[in-house]
Formats: structure tokens, sequence, C-alpha cells
């Protein structure tokens, strides 16, 4: 657990192609069934780095399944500038983020500001609020997503997790409604 910004519990890839992703992850590695998030996403508002924007296609698709306690997220960024589409514009590859569960996003969010850590992106969708913060810059690595669940998002991710535990290798990618 992180002191600092609650638990991990979640690796994040981004990927230039969704499936041969979900391809590797699903026949190689065996893990599933991976959900697909229903894109573009709704968001409240977006920010990038600390700009109200209306261009909301930072994600062309997202999937998402459970390895055990582990959350695997698979990100193919969207034609808008957000922090996907720059760490493959670098020529980075593999995990893009690890997603941590707030404790008290406010006050988590204030302590990183304070800390002089950037907000790469921060926004609200109708079931969390969540923050990449570019720890990356900091030290070579990953960048952090904190996040602020609903129990409704709790409660979707509880089914993922589920269908993970259960999963009989059939019907390896699921659209979420």
């Amino acid at each position: 657990m992180s002191r600092l910004f609650g638990p991990i519990f979640q690796l994040a890839y981004v990927v230039e192609e969704i499936e041969p992703a979900l391809e590797h992850w699903t026949r190689t590695l065996g893990v599933g069934p991976f959900f697909m998030f229903p894109t573009p996403l709704p968001f409240n508002w977006l920010r990038r780095d600390e700009q109200l924007t209306e261009d909301y296609d930072i994600l062309s698709h997202a999937a998402l399944a459970y390895s055990g306690d582990v959350m695997i997220e698979l990100i193919r960024p969207g034609s808008a500038p957000s922090p996907y589409r720059e760490f493959l514009d670098a020529g980075r590859r593999g995990v893009h983020h690890v997603g941590t569960v707030a404790t008290d996003y406010d006050a988590q969010m204030a302590a990183a500001r304070a800390a002089g850590i950037r907000v790469a992106i921060e926004g609200e969708l109708p079931i969390s609020r969540f923050s990449y913060l570019a720890t990356d810059i900091l030290h070579p690595g990953t960048m952090l997503e904190l996040i602020d669940m609903s129990q409704e998002m709790k409660d979707l991710f509880a089914t993922i997790k589920s269908a993970g535990a259960n999963w009989d290798g059939k019907d390896p990618v699921r659209t979420l409604t």
C-alpha cells in the first residue's frame, strides 16, 4: 500500500492496437475475460495540465480484466492530446501507470500539488473522479493514477474481478453496457 496515495490495485498498459494486446493477454497469458468500456467516456469535466478542455477523445479503447487481485487495463489512445498519446509518441511501451484507490481524494490531491507533482490530467466521470500524477517525470517509470471511486465503480470492478476468478477461457472479450 502507498502510504501517500492508497493501495495500488491496477497496472495499466498503453498499446498501439487493442486487438493484438487482447489476444496476447487472453491467449498467451491466460488473463481474462476483458471488459471493453464504451467510448467516448462520458466526462462531466476534464482538465489537461490544469486547463479545462472539451476534447474528450483521449481513449479509443479501454479494456479491463483481473488476474487475482490485480486489475490489468489496456488502453489505446484516442485522437486528443493525453498522457497516453504522449507515452506512445515518446517511443515508450509497457506499463503506463499504476492505479491507486484514494483514501481522501481532495487531501491527497492537495498534498501532491503542494509537493510539486504535476497533474497531467484530471477529470470526473459519473462513477469516479481521477487524476494522473506525472510521477514519471520525477523518476523514470510510471505515472500514478489516483481514483476516487463511487460504490457503483467498486461494484463494477467486483463484477469484473469475479468474472476473472471463474473464467473458463471462453468469451475472452466482453462489452460493458
